[in-house]
């Protein structure tokens, strides 16, 4: 059975890229270089999930709450070197440009951090 449907979404291309770049790069950033990024796209009625799931350690408890403010950051496992702290402040602030939602989250039943970027359908 084929599930595959077009789906196309309206928006200001350079933020949209920029933002899912942001998620997908910290994913490859925070993930153990053995690890699997998945990339899922879910459509829900009149919306679009982009979902981006690593297997790295995840996000500590103390950070959960800050992951969107602006120039807080925390350091990448095999570097310890800290980025900007903009990527997902940005990211943030281009989905909800669009009407969107970004959710980030530790999963559940696995190591790793499950991204979702949800976007009307125009």
């Amino acid at each position: 059975m084929d599930t595959r449907a077009e789906v196309v979404i309206r928006g200001e291309e350079f933020l949209l890229e920029t933002a899912l770049n942001n998620i997908v790069q910290n994913a490859i950033d925070f993930s153990p270089s053995a690890g699997t990024i998945q990339l899922s796209i879910v459509k829900l009625g009149n919306a679009v999930q982009l979902i981006v799931t690593d297997e790295g350690a995840g996000i500590p408890e103390f950070a959960l709450a800050r992951i969107f403010d602006r120039f807080y950051s925390l350091p990448r496992p095999s570097s310890e070197r800290k980025s900007s702290g903009l990527g997902l402040c940005f990211a943030k602030e281009a989905v909800e440009l669009h009407q969107g939602k970004l959710t980030i989250a530790n999963r559940d039943s696995e190591l790793g951090v499950r991204a979702v970027l949800e976007l009307p359908l125009n």
